[in-house]
């Protein structure tokens, strides 16, 4: 929707089937292969702001098309800057409303966890993607998200393996493929 509004590039029929298939493999994960639990689903404010990210979240991966030419590292570190400073009025608050968060090994491997992993390297990683595809290529990785979570859940927290992973895996990751081929047409 961004890059059809912003740059005027639509998706393919294939990136529009990639993407509706992956989705599905989504929900497939998500409803634990429930399809018919979608009319019981029940909207709370943290759905809300959840989907108001993932449309920033958008916005933003078809702006960093036009980023500065500067260093992978350098603009994370800028867009991480920018979040930061936005964040302060929310910290201050929470100082004043919420216990102080404790210096213990394990809140501080979290922290070093988070800020190395699912952050720093995340971004860059998707940045140079999207920078080397396009953002309606790279769009559908987003769904990928699940899949990791489901398979980190079985290996670390003993999740027992269901068919509904096996089936949304394999629709996640062909409609990953899908959508994400290069364009015929494109050279």
């Amino acid at each position: 929707m961004w890059s059809l509004i912003l740059l005027g590039v639509r998706l393919t029929l294939a990136q529009a089937g990639g993407i509706a298939l992956s989705l599905i493999g989504v929900l497939v994960i998500l409803l634990h292969g429930d399809l018919t639990a979608l009319s019981s689903i029940e909207f709370n404010k943290g759905d809300i702001i959840f989907t108001v990210a993932l449309a920033i979240f958008g916005l933003y991966s078809v702006l960093s098309l036009k980023r500065p030419q500067i260093h992978g590292l350098s603009f994370v570190g800028f867009t991480f800057g920018c979040g930061a400073v936005c964040l302060v009025p929310l910290w201050i608050w929470e100082l004043f409303t919420r216990p102080v968060m404790q210096l213990n090994a394990a809140n501080l491997l979290s922290l070093f966890y988070v800020a190395v992993f699912p952050s720093t390297l995340a971004y860059l990683c998707f940045n140079r993607g999207v920078q080397l595809i396009g953002a309606n290529r790279a769009a559908p990785f987003f769904h990928v998200v699940p899949v990791f979570g489901s398979a980190m859940a079985i290996v670390f927290l003993g999740e027992h393996p269901q068919l509904f992973h096996i089936i949304g895996f394999a629709l996640v990751l062909t409609g990953v493929f899908v959508a994400s081929r290069k364009p015929a047409h494109a050279s």
